[in-house]
C-alpha cells in the first residue's frame, strides 16, 4: 500500500484508502463517503497513482486522457494531473468538484469506469486518494480539525 504522512494521520482519509482498493470492483458509494457525495458545497481530492513497473507512461497516456472530458462535466471545477519528482514511480492527480453530485456523476461516466476496469493492470497498488473541503472562511472550519 501506498503511505503518505498526512494520509496516515487523517482517519477519514485511510478509511477511504482502505476501501478504494481495485476501484473497478466498487460502487461510487464505497469509494467516496456519503458524506462527501451528499455534499453541496464544493469537495477536492488529491492523490496519486503507483504504476506498475514498465507501465508508467501508459498510466500517464490513460490518466491524461481523461482530461479533456473530465474538465468538460459542468460539475468539475479543475481536474489536473501531476508530476512529482519525489515520487518518480507516481501520477498525482487534483480534481475540485462543485458538490457530492458532481463526483457521483464523473464517477459513473463511461470513461472513468473503463479507465478503473483497466487500473489493475497499470497499478501496482491502490490508488491513494486523500478528500478535502475546501475552507471559504475561518468559521466553515470544523471544531474537530486540529489547530
Amino acid at each position: 500500500m501506498v503511505r503518505h504522512p498526512r494520509f496516515d494521520s487523517n482517519p477519514r482519509s485511510r478509511a477511504l484508502f482502505a476501501r478504494c482498493g481495485l476501484i473497478g470492483r466498487y460502487a461510487v458509494s464505497e469509494i467516496v463517503p456519503a458524506e462527501l457525495l451528499s455534499s453541496e458545497t464544493p469537495v477536492a481530492f488529491y492523490g496519486y497513482a503507483r504504476a506498475k513497473e514498465g507501465t508508467r507512461h501508459i498510466l500517464m497516456e490513460r490518466m491524461l486522457s481523461l482530461g479533456d472530458p473530465s474538465r468538460a462535466e459542468p460539475g468539475i471545477l479543475v481536474y489536473e494531473i501531476h508530476h512529482d519528482a519525489s515520487r518518480p514511480d507516481s501520477i498525482a492527480f487534483y480534481e475540485l468538484y462543485a458538490n457530492g453530485a458532481a463526483i457521483r456523476e464523473h464517477l459513473e461516466k463511461p470513461y472513468m469506469k473503463a479507465f478503473f476496469a483497466d487500473s489493475t493492470t497499470l497499478l501496482q497498488s491502490n490508488l491513494e486518494i486523500i478528500p478535502l473541503q475546501p475552507i471559504r472562511s475561518v468559521a466553515a472550519i470544523s471544531t474537530d480539525c486540529p489547530g
